[in-house]
């Protein structure tokens, strides 16, 4: 994806598209799911290539593509983004309003699952007290990412568990 991100950046620069350069600028992490990685699979679906193709395609096509997604796409999709923040803003705000248990609860869970983690992996094992079963921590701490985080973190930790059993076994 970075191959791709510079190409769409370059043929940004080329033809002058401020936005592009925006939101593409500021891209920090894995683009897969975010804004830039939204936009760039914008760019490509422009361009008539596939993502992986856009290093490979021509200047001329890459300009062209750029110049339509920022006319056509990026309005639609900062606006998305922008009410996306804004939604997440408005529930962080409501739990706070709220206050009490409501809000308390993830905070007590972290703080718990933490002193429970030190417990498991470093005081149990060095000052030979009882210990916690791992794999109930790990199915507690799963619960608490999935009602905390949201599925796809679960998900996605999931899916990285695979990958490095994977990359193990080779």
């Amino acid at each position: 994806m970075s191959l791709a991100l510079n190409a769409v950046l370059n043929a940004a620069y080329n033809v002058s598209a401020p936005m592009v350069r925006f939101v593409l600028d500021r891209h920090v992490g894995p683009l897969a799911g975010t804004l830039a990685g939204t936009f760039i699979d914008a760019v490509a679906k422009r361009a008539g290539v596939p993502v992986e193709a856009l290093p490979n395609a021509s200047d001329e096509t890459l300009q062209t593509a750029v110049l339509e997604a920022e006319d056509r796409d990026v309005p639609e999709l900062v606006a998305v983004y922008a009410q996306g923040l804004t939604l997440q803003q408005s529930l962080a705000e409501g739990d706070r309003a709220e206050g009490g248990l409501a809000a308390a609860w993830r905070w007590g869970w972290m703080y718990l699952l933490a002193g429970f983690w030190i417990w498991a992996l470093i005081l149990a094992p060095v000052f030979a007290l009882p210990g916690i079963d791992t794999a109930v921590l790990m199915t507690l701490t799963g619960w608490f990412i999935s009602l905390y985080m949201g599925g796809h973190t679960v998900k996605e930790l999931g899916k990285q568990a695979v990958e490095a059993v994977k990359v193990l076994k080779r």
